[in-house]
């Protein structure tokens, strides 16, 4: 009874992990709407694109801002979570770790969720930032709202000219991608110090591991490059360390 039970809930986890990332993505839709259709009503839209951006730097204008970069990295994680309960379905040897090693993802989508947020407590304490602010909300005392409370800018400020190149388009959502692949073995170590299963959890974890590494490796050489096209940086060992 007891293990039935623990099916019972390990399948309304999955259904629940899978809702969350549907909402996920419709929370991308949702900007890369506004983004697109050119809402400078919206704060995020107003401040990362414009009218004369091309297609490619419209998309990149989602990742921008810190808030669409953390959602970038919350759509990933989201992603690799379907692949990883995808996985456990097929290897009922690791199902012993499949419990708790979701139960770490979860617990990383849901700090990174809280970093976009944007909710007030007491009128003083604020936990994250989110890109869903108008212009008034923004800057509520602005002398803009008392003289015309309807304004919506014909323009926006556009994507930063040192950040209006093709790597820009390629070079983040790659870097993230790495960032959540990383996440995998992470949270099978953590689960395996849980549960005290110290061997068996590296046979999965290992690919996931090489696959981070490939994938993280491509996107430090994709901002090397980048970095010698874009002559501010003055090369990769001029800007990269820095950061």
């Amino acid at each position: 009874k007891d293990t039935k039970e623990k099916t019972v809930w390990k399948k309304y986890g999955n259904y629940i992990f899978g809702a969350h990332t549907i909402l996920v993505i419709g929370v991308c839709v949702t900007l890369f709407t506004i983004i697109f259709n050119h809402y400078f009503e919206y704060h995020y839209a107003w401040d990362n694109t414009s009218w004369s951006l091309t297609l490619g730097y419209a998309i990149s204008c989602f990742w921008q801002d810190q808030e669409g970069s953390f959602l970038l990295w919350i759509f990933w994680n989201a992603i690799v979570g379907c692949v990883l309960i995808f996985q456990f379905q097929n290897k009922s040897k690791h199902s012993a770790l499949a419990a708790p090693s979701l139960m770490i993802v979860a617990g990383i989508q849901a700090f990174l969720t809280s970093m976009i947020l944007g909710v007030v407590f007491f009128s003083s304490y604020k936990i994250g930032n989110t890109p869903f602010l108008t212009l008034q909300e923004f800057n509520p005392t602005a002398p803009i709202w008392s003289m015309n409370p309807g304004f919506i800018p014909k323009d926006g400020n556009g994507l930063n000219p040192l950040l209006q190149n093709y790597w820009m388009v390629i070079h983040p959502p790659t870097l993230f991608l790495g960032f959540s692949l990383t996440m995998v073995p992470f949270a099978f170590a953590i689960a395996s110090l849980w549960k005290k299963e110290y061997n068996n959890w590296l046979s999965i974890t290992l690919p996931w591991a090489l696959l981070a590494s490939v994938v993280l490796g491509t996107g430090i050489i994709m901002g090397g490059v980048w970095a010698y096209e874009t002559l501010n940086f003055g090369g990769y060992w001029n800007w990269d360390p820095v950061e």
